[in-house]
């Protein structure tokens, strides 16, 4: 009997014509809604941020917190205007009210009218005495007086144009050695100033203690507009050994004399008593 071969399962190969094509991902993803891209300068959010990343430009930002601050509204700039404008305002007037206060004594002294008036042989007579003062030898002592008159007149036609200042004028005030100056300064521009002169019994007979500028117009007499300026009582410093001889020294300073001033009355002589160093 013939033998049949044993049956064996093959395999059948099964073709698909159809080509499968690879999978591109889509051109534009969904953004999350969690998320802000910044990129050139836009901002695009899905939603508002809470606990999302911020990407800038490529880069991301995770978990960080992100604030956001707005500007100020046109009523709060105005405010804020008003406010700052107001602080300057009070500290000018400030500035000025002290510098008002602080020049009156000095100024109010200015007003007071000469005995005699300024006159240039005053200023003459004021000045032959300061030369006798220079060709004193040294060491020798001496004792000299000057009138308010004298003082006034040889600050207004002698020493005043010589220093840079013009229509300068001098008083004797209440305190023995202590001299109330003024006039205009050239070097600040012709503006009036007043200034407090010490005669001292150092080896400077003269200093400045205070000086003012008037830079705001106000009526003659009145102290408004007069500021402290340091600059003008460094070079009224520089300049005032010329109102006395630079090679005496005093010992002594007193003033005599009856006065237009209330009591206790206003000495309208000055007595200096020293030597020739």
């Amino acid at each position: 009997m013939r033998q049949i071969p044993p049956l064996v399962a093959r395999k059948k190969k099964i073709y698909n014509d159809a080509v499968d094509e690879p999978q591109l991902p889509p051109s534009n993803p969904p953004e999350p809604k969690s998320a802000i891209h910044i990129s050139g300068g836009d901002v695009r959010a899905a939603r508002d941020l809470v606990a999302g990343d911020v990407n800038v430009a490529g880069d991301s930002i995770s978990g960080q917190t992100v604030s956001v601050q707005r500007g100020f509204s046109a009523k709060e700039v105005q405010r804020l205007v008003l406010i700052v404008g107001g602080l300057v305002f009070a500290t000018a007037a400030c500035f000025f009210l002290f510098g008002a206060v602080s020049a009156l004594t000095v100024v109010n002294v200015l007003q007071r009218p000469l005995i005699g008036g300024s006159d240039p042989r005053d200023a003459e007579a004021m000045a032959r005495k300061i030369n006798t003062l220079k060709g004193l030898p040294p060491g020798q002592q001496f004792r000299v007086a000057f009138t308010e008159d004298e003082i006034s007149s040889y600050v207004r036609f002698l020493a005043g144009p010589r220093i840079g200042i013009s229509e300068g004028k001098a008083r004797l005030m209440e305190e023995t050695g202590l001299l109330a100056l003024g006039g205009n300064a050239s070097q600040f521009g012709g503006l009036p100033f007043a200034a407090e002169v010490q005669v001292t019994t150092t080896e400077q007979p003269l200093q400045v203690r205070r000086a003012w500028l008037k830079v705001l117009p106000s009526p003659a007499g009145s102290s408004f507009g007069y500021i402290p300026i340091t600059p003008l009582l460094q070079y009224l410093n520089a300049q005032v050994t010329a109102l006395m001889a630079p090679n005496v020294q005093f010992t002594q300073i007193f003033q005599s004399g009856g006065g237009e001033g209330p009591p206790p009355e206003i000495g309208n002589n000055l007595l200096l008593v020293g030597f020739a160093k």
